[in-house]
């Protein structure tokens, strides 16, 4: 009875640990096969944040390199590898959070030049996240560039501070294309205060994406957006912004403020110390 029972036990485990096995991990985790979106334009979901692919004849242009790891590389370049055989050329990064930065060593010493904002190069040298990780920005520049190569034009924008201090939009213009990152989520929003990011500034980053002749916005994880998304986005930050200073006005204080502002409706729940940040940025205003 007892060896019965044991073998009865042994078989579930076993079952158990065949099933997991089989699902794999969870989805997001691993590197993604590689999707066209224009053409001469590719995403690569998974594996850290959304990678663009411009393909050119003189070579590539990524936008993005994933979470830091030798196993996401392997596999960001053999989806790269199936589109085109030509070096990669240029990495531009839109912020410097490690899902967006973690592969750019692998670049550089691949022979590409890493395109970031000043602020970029400056806070991924200094996160407790990111110091630890090489690979930092070979190219930088203050607000704006442009790049022109193969036949390609990519344009980099600084507009404001939002989800960091050094957000940055990549544009395709020839394919009305823009690379928005975590500016768009599918979840609640994330400020990285601790890193230049504002809620205040969130809409004018997104007022500068509009102002772009783009039909595709690429979020840093999630599927494509269409304009009408990105504006209907822009219009529920402002909402919830102007709810909270309104509240603030009203007297909510730093302790209160997560009580009274109203968010359902917008699907979004932030966590407490969420707002006591965010209190402290409405008062300095």
């Amino acid at each position: 009875m007892i060896t019965r029972r044991l073998v009865i036990v042994m078989s579930l485990a076993v079952g158990a640990t065949t099933s997991a096995a089989q699902r794999g991990p969870a989805a997001g985790q691993t590197v993604e096969t590689i999707r066209p979106l224009k053409p001469g334009l590719y995403m690569v979901t998974g594996g850290g944040a959304n990678t663009l692919i411009r393909t050119t004849n003189a070579g590539l242009i990524v936008v993005d390199t994933k979470n830091p790891g030798d196993e996401n590389y392997r596999r960001l370049m053999e989806e790269i590898g199936s589109v085109s055989k030509l070096p990669v050329k240029y990495v531009f990064n839109t912020h410097h959070h490690p899902d967006h930065v973690g592969n750019n060593q692998r670049f550089i010493d691949a022979g590409a030049q890493v395109v970031a904002l000043e602020a970029l190069k400056s806070r991924m040298a200094s996160d407790p996240r990111t110091k630890d990780i090489p690979g930092l920005p070979t190219v930088t520049f203050a607000r704006d560039y442009a790049l022109k190569f193969g036949g390609a034009d990519v344009e980099a924008h600084f507009f404001g501070r939002g989800h960091t201090g050094d957000d940055t939009m990549v544009y395709f213009p020839d394919l009305k294309v823009v690379m928005v990152s975590d500016q768009i989520t599918n979840a609640t929003p994330i400020v990285d205060f601790a890193n230049g990011g504002s809620a205040v500034e969130w809409t004018q980053v997104l007022d500068g994406v509009l102002k772009l002749d783009f039909e595709i916005a690429i979020p840093g994880r999630g599927e494509p957006k269409s304009r009408a998304e990105i504006q209907a986005y822009r219009t529920a930050f402002g909402t919830f912004v102007s709810r909270a200073a309104d509240a603030i006005k009203a007297g909510a204080t730093k302790e209160t403020l997560a009580t009274q502002v109203k968010t359902d409706d917008l699907g979004w729940q932030f966590a407490p110390p969420f707002y006591a940040q965010l209190y402290d940025e409405l008062s300095r205003k």
